[in-house]
């Protein structure tokens, strides 16, 4: 058959195609098209591309399959089935940056570092948008970095600084490893600290930063750093080691040059003066101080104290041990390895009390606080190791392997310290209102699920439970939230106390809650309907572009712009070492979704090994291996790049910081600023949920008004 003949053959087969795609009713494409992303939220990848395929065949362009069945090819292991797919995509007039972009990872992936920058150059030529250019500018130094030319990675990555905020923590550290593969080590220095300051969460920057800084014979800086790794990651024997070696090069101790919050003495007058005072409540809570991100209070070996007022050392009984009649000098806690006892001793070191048992510290008036000062505790895992001054009571807690301090407090009295932790200064009231009911209901949910053991208490003062240093971060407009609402709490609709969650920023819509938790509804985080996460290709773009300007959560300026998007760039290796941690599974091949939320986000994780594959279900479990306690969501999608077969690196493009669930502060904090008031902003994070207030006793959501409410409305403007 002659050429004119085949042509002619495929213009009555794509006629054909045409037909049939016009022929196919609405109603199949779009079960076609639920059908595959069904299956691809639910890791059925082959099935959700086959449907992707079928659409395909018949010619559907609106929407077009063909990018979706790339991105599942690539979440298969199929990076050369996924290339020739977006090269297809990219040919007609119309493609955008987007398409170019990923043309280009394509190649970048497969080792074709001169392919992928022209598709990258490319990109850059045709975006209009600034978060598509930047990516390509990144892709551009990338693929330099990769081909051993650190110089040409300079000038695309000047150009990424200048095109948003969120590219500027990975710009950072790709400059600084440019900087470094061209010896300018103190240049690198000072860009791999930038990327730090600006994701304190960005592991490997920390990681290359304490390196290079224990090579350049910065000691002192390296076991700093090591040890911020540490407060991450206390699993990370590589870096515990390295921190060991580097403590040997510092002259003295260590853990005395810290920089950490000091305080010299009380601020709190007990007549209550200056600082908010106390307020009327009679509820108490217990705090455990010192914890870790997992929750665990520290076992402290020796602290310091004073307090504002006069006190007692009282024993568990009631029983009145010392009697101080002032306040204002210091004291001394003290653990005996040797006897496992604790003691007292005054400012003249002179032992004035010991025990086995647990005692507390009493401030005499109701405006009483206790400063705890210089705690020195058992290991690194500790969240804030500085000073801080506490309203209410101190129980000292003795241990097998220290003593444990509890702050027992009244509620209200507590939730100044909490809330003003939970909100960044500057914050409209409003939004501290609705942090305080927050924070209030989840401390009566605490209340009533305490945590038993030899040292009971109902929260921690880590993230984990709710952030809480005491008098140091309470904030005027914090304290007055909390008295405005004074009593308010969130409860079900048939007045049962409700469990409620909040996170810093859900990335545009938050999460639906699990069975227990399924009154935590999602909600599209703006005026308009969730954005439609509803294909592969839909969530890639939405991960790959900046913040929606309509979203709540981006609109108060006050929360750090990695907080709403993010991209790390994991190592194979460390990848591997963690999963080692569990179960040996040999070197990482591949990681792929199995399950994600109709939001996107992951619910379970498989590492699969050469030897062994690993199933993560989970935000913890999933953060323990691809970054353990700097996993800021698990709004993610996953691009591996290739050394032949093998993955060298794993690049995570997120959205969002926290679980999603109930609250998200960065929108409450939005909300505010255009005006709406806290009942509002509580209606709309937690619909299926009634706010109860003993001053106005309800506030429900606002029903949607009627036709005639609206017609009068009209009519009267």
């Amino acid at each position: 058959m002659g050429l004119p003949l085949k042509l002619a053959g495929l213009a009555v087969l794509a006629a054909s195609v045409t037909a049939s795609a016009q022929q196919l009713p609405v109603s199949d494409v779009a079960e076609s098209l639920s059908l595959a992303n069904r299956a691809f939220l639910e890791g059925r990848f082959d099935e959700s591309r086959k449907h992707y395929r079928y659409l395909s065949t018949l010619g559907i362009k609106s929407p077009d399959p063909d990018p979706d069945i790339a991105i599942l090819h690539r979440d298969m292991a199929e990076p050369d089935s996924a290339l020739p797919v977006w090269t297809k995509v990219s040919l007609p007039e119309g493609a955008d940056g987007f398409v170019w972009n990923q043309r280009a990872w394509s190649y970048l992936a497969l080792g074709d570092s001169r392919e992928a920058s022209a598709a990258f150059r490319k990109s850059l030529d045709i975006s209009t948008a600034a978060s598509m250019q930047a990516e390509a500018n990144i892709g551009l130094a990338l693929s330099s970095i990769r081909d051993d030319h650190p110089k040409a990675a300079m000038a695309p990555l000047k150009e990424a600084w200048l095109q948003g905020p969120y590219i500027l923590p990975l710009a950072a550290h790709l400059t600084g490893l440019a900087k470094l593969a061209v010896d300018d080590k103190q240049a690198s220095l000072e860009y791999l600290g930038q990327a730090v300051n600006r994701d304190p969460l960005n592991l490997e920057a920390l990681k290359d930063l304490a390196k290079l800084s224990a090579r350049v014979g910065e000691g002192l800086k390296a076991w700093h750093y090591y040890q911020s790794i540490l407060r991450i990651d206390p699993a990370d024997e590589d870096s515990a080691s390295k921190a060991e070696k580097a403590s040997r090069t510092i002259v003295g101790d260590p853990k005395r040059l810290v920089p950490v919050r000091r305080l010299s003495r009380p601020f709190l007058d007990p007549a209550g003066k200056g600082l908010a005072a106390p307020s009327e409540t009679k509820e108490r809570v217990r705090v455990a101080l010192f914890a870790g991100e997992g929750g665990e209070p520290a076992h402290l070996l020796r602290t310091y104290f004073m307090t504002n007022a006069p006190f007692q050392v009282v024993a568990r009984e009631d029983e009145v041990i010392r009697d101080i009649p002032a306040g204002g000098v210091q004291w001394e806690i003290i653990f005996r390895e040797e006897s496992n006892l604790v003691e007292v001793r005054d400012t003249a070191h002179i032992l004035q009390y010991t025990s086995k048992q647990p005692f507390r510290i009493v401030p005499q008036p109701r405006g009483g606080s206790v400063l705890i000062k210089s705690a020195e505790m058992r290991g690194t895992a500790v969240g804030d190791p500085g000073d801080r001054e506490l309203r209410g009571t101190i129980e000292v807690v003795p241990t097998p392997y220290g003593f444990v301090l509890v702050n027992d407090l009244p509620l209200e009295d507590y939730l100044y310290g909490a809330v003003s932790a939970s909100m960044p200064p500057g914050a409209p009231i409003e939004a501290y209102k609705a942090q305080a009911v927050a924070s209030r209901t989840k401390t009566m949910w605490a209340k009533a699920h305490p945590v038993g053991g030899p040292f009971p208490h109902d929260l921690c003062d880590a993230a984990h439970c709710q952030r809480y240093i005491g008098l140091n971060s309470e904030t005027a407009a914090a304290v007055q939230a909390v008295a405005q609402t004074e009593g308010s709490f969130l409860r079900h609709l048939n007045g049962m106390l409700a469990e409620v969650r909040q996170h810093a920023h859900c990335g545009g819509v938050t999460e639906a809650g699990p069975d227990l938790l399924s009154h935590l509804r999602p909600v599209s985080d703006g005026p308009g309907p969730a954005p439609r996460l509803d294909s592969p290709e839909s969530l890639e773009r939405w991960l790959h572009s900046a913040p929606a300007f309509d979203r709540y959560c981006d609109q108060g300026g006050l929360t750090p712009a990695v907080e709403a998007r993010w991209i790390r760039i994991l190592d194979a290796k460390e990848v591997t070492g963690r999963a080692r941690r569990l179960r040996e599974i040999g070197k990482v091949r591949h990681l792929r979704a199995l399950k994600r939320s109709p939001s996107g986000r992951i619910l379970s994780l498989e590492v699969v090994g050469a030897s062994d594959t690993l199933v993560l279900n989970g935000p913890e479990a999933i953060g323990s291996v691809l970054s353990p306690g700097s996993l800021r969501s698990t709004l993610f999608t996953i691009l591996p790049l290739y050394a032949g077969r093998t993955p060298t690196h794993f690049i995570l493009w997120g959205a969002g910081t926290g679980s999603g669930l109930g609250m998200c502060k960065a929108g409450a904090i939005g909300q505010a600023s255009i005006g709406r008031k806290y009942h509002e902003i509580l209606s709309h994070y937690f619909p299926g949920l009634v706010l109860w207030s003993p001053r106005a006793r309800e506030f429900k959501p606002q029903a949607a008004p009627s036709k005639k409410r609206k017609a009068r409305r009209a009519k009267r403007s």
